[in-house]
């Protein structure tokens, strides 16, 4: 009998080490509440997860993961928007950048 390994679902819970992290912060006149997006890379026993949250709750600004940090999704207080799984033979420092570019959101200034 043969094994094959699949790539975790979705609505899997991300846990790792967070290996990349970028946080912007923004405001606009035109909406009461700044606009928080943090993207992670995040390094598990299989792969690495790209990951993103968005979120207008300012409680929560303070405490947003870092760099170097154990993240485990279901204990964080926050729930990931996006998210895609890369096995580790296949993870490539571009797909992050991608990822970045193709998921940041800000406001736009005007």
């Amino acid at each position: 009998m043969s094994t094959t390994s699949s790539a975790p679902s979705p609505s899997t819970s991300v846990r790792g080490k967070i290996v990349e992290a970028e946080i912007k912060i923004s405001v606009s006149p035109a909406f009461p509440l700044p606009l928080a997006c943090a993207m992670y890379a995040v390094e598990s026993a299989d792969g690495v997860w790209l990951c993103a949250y968005y979120g207008a709750n300012r409680s929560v600004f303070d405490y947003l993961p870092q760099r170097g940090a154990e993240m485990d999704e279901a204990q964080a207080g926050i729930s990931f928007h996006a998210k895609q799984f890369i096995p580790k033979d296949q993870y490539q420092p571009a797909q992050w950048e991608e990822f970045k570019k193709s998921r940041l959101m800000t406001f736009k200034a005007e």
